[in-house]
C-alpha cells in the first residue's frame, strides 16, 4: 500500500528530500570529477587510497567491506593499486595480508584530499559562517543516524579528511 508522504506541510511533497537528493548528487559529482582529475582514474581508487591510509594493515576483506565491492572487484582494485605502485601488501593479522600505502600512494592520497577540500569549500561558499555552523550540526545528526556499526564508519568516512573531524559524529555514534 502506497501512502503519500507529508513533508514540509504539503501532502505528497517531499521538497526537503528532493533538495537534499539534488544537493547530494551535485556534491558527489563535483568531488568525483575533482579526485578523478588528480588520480587519473575513478571508481573506487580514490576512496581505496584514503581508506588504506586511515586503516594501515587492513585486509582486502576489510577494504572490500568499506568500499562495498565484490571479492573479485577488490582483488582487481588492489592489483591495480599495486601496479601503480601506490599500495603494497605486507604481513597483516593472521594469514591475511595487510595493505599499506607507499610513499607515492600517500602523495596521491594527499593531493586527492586537498582537491576534495577545495571542491567542498567552493560548494559551500554561498553560505555564511553561521549557516555553515548550522549545516555542520545538521549533517552531524544525519550522519550519526546512518551509523549502525564499525563497517558503517569505514563506509561513510571512506573519503574523509580525518584531521578535520576532531569529534567525528560517525565514530561518536558507535560509542
Amino acid at each position: 500500500m502506497h501512502t503519500e508522504a507529508k513533508v514540509d506541510g504539503n501532502p505528497g511533497s517531499n521538497r526537503t528530500g528532493n533538495l537534499a537528493g539534488a544537493w547530494s548528487l551535485a556534491v558527489a559529482d563535483a568531488i568525483r570529477r575533482a579526485v578523478e582529475g588528480v588520480a587519473g582514474v575513478g571508481g573506487a581508487v580514490p576512496a581505496a587510497l584514503v581508506t588504506i591510509d586511515a586503516y594501515p594493515r587492513q585486509t582486502m576483506e576489510e577494504l572490500r567491506s568499506a568500499l562495498q565491492l565484490s571479492q573479485p572487484g577488490t582483488l582487481r582494485l588492489v592489483e591495480r593499486l599495486e601496479a601503480e605502485r601506490w599500495v603494497r601488501r605486507q604481513p597483516g593479522r593472521g594469514r591475511a595480508a595487510g595493505l599499506a600505502l607507499t610513499a607515492t600512494g600517500r602523495r596521491v592520497k594527499d593531493r586527492l584530499l586537498a582537491v576534495r577540500d577545495e571542491t567542498l569549500a567552493q560548494l559551500l561558499e554561498p553560505l555564511s559562517s553561521p549557516e555553515r555552523s548550522q549545516l555542520a550540526e545538521l549533517l552531524e545528526k544525519l550522519l550519526a543516524a546512518q551509523t549502525e556499526d564499525y563497517t558503517a564508519l569505514r563506509r561513510l568516512c571512506r573519503l574523509c579528511q580525518r584531521p578535520a573531524c576532531e569529534r567525528c559524529p560517525v565514530a561518536a555514534a558507535l560509542r
